[in-house]
């Protein structure tokens, strides 16, 4: 029993679930108590609220998955990991600018910053040849081009010159 817990493999494990599970839970309590999320989530149009929220803790799964596969790297190269939080950071700031503050241009902002991020992840990735973590990085980047896709639109419909 103490093997399996002593096992580095178990620590990577727990340190990418507590890693991930901090920040599902942070970045949740900040988003559900902005005022533009709580409007979105009441209005007629949206989505099950259930659905919404099974995708927002499946997202968080999905970056410990990643988190786990890039611990798992056995020479110590904290670029990767330096450029995995930069990426996230920059998502927080694109989560909190769009449901917190409906700040348009500062969550396409953030938006494009993780995706430079992720792209050089990616990049730095597949250099050192490790295939299964740029695949899931790269499935993550394509969320982030999504949403700096979205956050152009939004953009322009807010602070677009037909608005008046």
């Amino acid at each position: 029993m103490t093997k399996t817990v002593l096992s580095p493999n178990f620590k990577r494990a727990l340190s990418s679930l507590t890693i991930s599970c901090s920040a599902c839970l942070v970045l949740s309590a900040v988003v559900y108590k902005g005022k533009y999320f709580q409007n979105w989530l009441n209005s007629a149009y949206a989505s099950d609220k259930r659905l919404i929220l099974i995708g927002w803790f499946l997202l968080f799964v999905y970056y410990g998955l990643c988190l786990f596969r890039l611990l798992q790297i056995k020479e110590k190269d904290t670029a990767t990991l330096f450029l995995f939080g930069f990426q996230f950071i920059a998502f927080s700031v694109y989560m909190i600018a769009v449901y917190c503050f409906s700040a348009y241009a500062l969550a396409t902002v953030g938006g494009i910053f993780s995706v430079i991020f992720s792209c050089r992840l990616v990049f730095e990735l597949l250099k050192n040849r490790r295939y299964v973590s740029a695949l899931l990085t790269a499935a993550v980047t394509a969320l982030y081009l999504y949403c700096v896709f979205c956050g152009i639109i939004f953009c322009s419909l807010e602070y677009g010159v037909w608005k008046n």
